[in-house]
């Protein structure tokens, strides 16, 4: 284990678990190699903790109760002790709730007790503790190194594990990232949030809450019954979430004053906003469940939804605006096409009945280039869609038998989106200034 890492976190780990095994008989131990061995229990992912060099000589054996006083005294964590006979079914039934063994003496045959899937560190004192149940003056390893040990295994181990846990979300999320930007409407984007919450995130109760006039209203939600009723726009923790626009961790929401309670059994929440458009809420049974990172990839996910929703507000302005403008031009009596530019090629979407009976043929999905036939004609449209503002001037069409000039005016139309829309109307009435098409 490189000390580096060790050394780049700083916290102590508190509220951890650590179980000491003691040798069964007194004096199991032995005298060779390092006197502090640290490294994963047998059977478990590699992560080891190094070494420490004891020197000295060995005492008369190490004392239990001290070592297990002595690492209880310096690190804030529950300490218990266990001879090597009851060490291993311990270890069998409450594994993964240990973040430490420290095993006194030479015998690791209790660690393999440990499940296949249950990864703890563990630090091997072959050699006895200094000052441990020794004779005064002797010499060894103080009980210091021992929890020091201890300490830095346990942040590695739990840096480790933040950091596979952080890169499993981030990898269902991107999964979701596609599903929730992907969907069709309001009702799948806000299905695959929750869905999202209770799989990547690993939560199990959640609420999407929705302003509709002066109430906020539940859209989707993966809570316990009774169902969330509607609670005004300004109540509760979700009204203050969506007044400030600001995510919050709350420790216990039954003492929030705040709070508009439904379930008793439900403390923990987490409140974030998205955008302006709704509140995204996760619970939890447990007190003090949720921390900054809980809220950084809810945040996130939360920004996929608000993305995902506004692309399909636009599409809704877009299709109002598509339909009243082809109900528009389809009603005019003169020929008019839709034009649309995607990346660099320009296709003809829609043409309107009068194009059909003036100019033969339907050009509709057709490239510009093909159903354009000048490339005068194909410059007008081409100098609107670049930001250029109404173009208008004469072109050259066949109109019925012969070729004749036909007043053109092309009109871009830059939707929500960002897409580049022109629509190209013709008049077929004769245009003064001879024959040619102008510029």
């Amino acid at each position: 284990m490189e000390t580096d890492v060790i050394g780049s976190v700083t916290d102590d780990p508190v509220g951890g678990r650590v179980l000491v095994v003691s040798p069964s008989e007194p004096g199991d131990r032995s005298d060779d190699g390092s006197f502090v061995r640290g490294g994963d229990a047998p059977g478990t992912d590699a992560g080891g903790a190094g070494s420490a060099d004891g020197g000295g000589s060995p005492d008369r054996g190490s004392d239990p109760d001290t070592v297990a006083a002595g690492i209880a005294d310096r690190l804030p964590v529950e300490v218990v002790l266990r001879d090597e006979r009851t060490a291993g079914e311990y270890l069998e039934e409450l594994g993964p709730t240990i973040d430490c063994v420290v095993v006194l003496g030479s015998n690791t045959g209790p660690l393999g007790c440990l499940p296949d899937d249950v990864s703890i560190p563990a630090v091997v004192c072959e050699r006895p503790v200094a000052g441990a149940g020794g004779a005064e003056g002797a010499t060894g390893i103080p009980v210091a190194a021992v929890a020091a040990r201890v300490r830095a295994v346990v942040r590695e181990t739990r840096w480790r594990s933040d950091l596979q846990d952080q890169n499993t979300r981030l990898t269902a999320l991107s999964r979701y990232a596609g599903d929730i930007t992907g969907c069709e409407t309001v009702d799948a984007v806000l299905d695959r949030t929750v869905a999202a919450v209770t799989d990547a995130l690993a939560f199990d109760h959640c609420v999407v809450l929705f302003p509709d006039g002066d109430r906020l209203v539940p859209r989707a939600s993966a809570l316990p019954d009774p169902e969330l009723r509607h609670i005004g726009v300004t109540e509760g923790v979700a009204g203050r979430t969506l007044s400030t626009g600001e995510a919050e961790i709350v420790a216990d929401v039954q003492s929030d004053p705040d709070a508009v309670i439904n379930h008793d059994d439900l403390h923990a929440l987490l409140s974030v906003p998205i955008g302006s458009r709704g509140v995204l809420q996760i619970a939890s049974r447990a007190r003090n469940a949720f921390d900054e990172r809980d809220e950084e990839f809810t945040e996130i996910l939360a920004g996929y939804t608000r993305e995902a929703l506004a692309r399909l507000e636009r599409e809704v302005t877009l299709r109002a605006e598509r339909d009243r403008l082809h109900a528009l031009y389809a009603a005019i009596p003169v020929p008019v096409v839709c034009v649309e530019r995607h990346e660099k090629e320009t296709t003809v979407v829609e043409a309107n009945s009068a194009y059909e009976e003036v100019f033969p043929g339907n050009p509709t999905g057709q490239s510009l280039s093909t159903a354009v036939p000048t490339e005068a004609e194909r410059g007008r449209y081409e100098a609107a869609l670049n930001g250029e503002g109404e173009s208008q001037g004469s072109v050259i069409r066949r109109v019925g038998s012969r070729e004749e000039p036909v007043a053109l005016a092309v009109i871009p139309v830059t939707p929500p989106d960002g897409s580049h829309y022109a629509f190209g109307v013709y008049r077929t009435e004769p245009v003064d200034g001879g024959a040619g098409e102008t510029g």
